[in-house]
This record gives C-alpha cells, structure tokens and sequence, in this order.
C-alpha cells in the first residue's frame, strides 16, 4: 500500500515539501497543508498559544483537510514553536492534533530532531543556523536539543541582505537565497575539529544537496529539520508487525 505522508507548511515556505518530497521513497506521497505564519512582519517569532496557534492561523483548518486527504503520518514544519514551547508543546501539540485528524500519528519538527539526536553521543553538535534566526532563538535551540552544542555557524548572506533585520530576512525572500555550494563551503570553513554531527534547524533552511556533499567529503553527519522529520514520519505511517 502506498505511504500516504502530511506536512503542516506555512504560507510562504517553499522547501519542506521540496526537500521532503526529494527524500521519500518511491512508495510514498507527500501532501502539504499550509497556515499562516504564526509572526507579524517585523516582529520576532517567541512563542505561541497553542489555542492561538491553532485558530488564528488556519492550522485547524489545515490539519482538518489532511485527516480527510487520510494521510496515514502528519508532520509539523516550525521547529521555532517547539524550541521555545519546549517538550510539553510537543506533547499537547501531537495530542490535539491527532485528535483533530481523526487519530493520524502526528510529530513535530521539534520532536523528531530530538530523536535523531538522541543517538549523538555526548560530544556535542554544531548548529549551521539560517541568517533569520535571531540570537534568542539560538539559546532556545541549545536548551532544546537533548545534546551540548559546541559551536553556531551562522549561514551569511551576500552583500545585497545586509542592512534588513534578522527576522524580515525570510519574508524578504532570503529563503530563496541559500545557495548550496555556498552553505557547503562554509561550514567546511568554520566547522571546529572533532565535531562529527552538524544540526540545520528550521525547515524553511534548505540544506538538502549541501548536507549530502558534507557526508561525502568530510563524513559528517547532517541533521536537518526536515530529514528527521521524514523519518519520524516513516516510522509513525509504518505498520503495526
């Protein structure tokens, strides 16, 4: 049968379900559902009512639509939520959800990175952040994870971006503007030594070709939001032996 896989996407992120989609296998479908985004233009994303999340953006709606579609896994593309929400989003988050959907298994991004990093060991990470995210939500994110986080590299833009602020950057169409050999080049630059597993929060943050040339060219290991959150959604949709 084939694995039928949902993704809760907001309105203007175009690479959850790029990357997703690229990374599933031949058996399996992925349909997306999309929500407002959950942060006013010009204003830094810190949290969010659940209740709020959830009426005010269109998210009730969306998961709604992907419980009719009878997705058979359903998947949550804003770690920001999770990082500052913590663990007891997750749970109340997965809970009411999968009871809005008819009962489809829900993860978070959160959740599922999480789990993959679970396995780190306790050397650390280093976290390749977006040019968007703000200092405060990479504290969020290092309190978050379940592993030490050695070392930030933050992804630079060119030129042309200096001047906007951090959050205005994804709006302002930054999220077009990573260039894979680019991010590739910069964490071989600034990556510090004895670091084996790099952490790319933030799905919007598309990594998907870079993360694979840094497994080939230095070995690393790529932890992206939206790899972890494929495989916590394979491991939800597959059957019970």
């Amino acid at each position: 049968m084939r694995t039928r896989l949902g993704i809760l996407v907001i309105h203007n992120d175009p690479v959850p379900e790029a990357e997703i989609w690229r990374s599933a296998g031949p058996d399996t479908s992925v349909h997306t559902a999309r929500f407002w985004t959950p942060r006013p233009f010009g204003t830094e994303f810190t949290g969010l009512d659940l209740a709020e999340l959830l009426s005010g953006t269109g998210l009730d709606t969306a998961v709604r639509q992907l419980g009719d579609l009878g997705v058979h896994a359903l998947g949550y593309c804003f770690t920001s939520s999770s990082v500052f929400g913590g663990t007891a989003f997750d749970t109340a988050f997965s809970a009411h959800v999968e009871e809005l959907s008819g009962g489809v298994p829900t993860v978070t991004a959160g959740q599922a990175i999480r789990e993959e990093l679970a396995g780190a060991g306790g050397g650390g990470i280093a976290v390749v952040a977006p040019p968007w995210f703000s200092d405060g939500t990479l504290e969020a994110i290092s309190a978050y994870v379940p592993v030490p986080v050695r070392q930030v590299i933050r992804f630079e833009l060119p030129p042309e971006w200096d001047g906007i602020a951090r959050p205005d950057l994804f709006d302002r169409g930054a999220r077009f503007a990573v260039d894979q050999a680019e991010l590739e080049l910069q964490v071989l630059r600034r990556l510090g030594p004895g670091i084996g597993t790099v952490l790319v929060p933030g799905g919007g943050f598309a990594s998907l070709t870079a993360a694979e040339r840094l497994r080939r060219s230095r070995g690393l290991r790529v932890v992206s939001s939206n790899s972890a959150l494929l495989r916590a959604l394979e491991r939800r949709a597959a059957p019970m032996p």
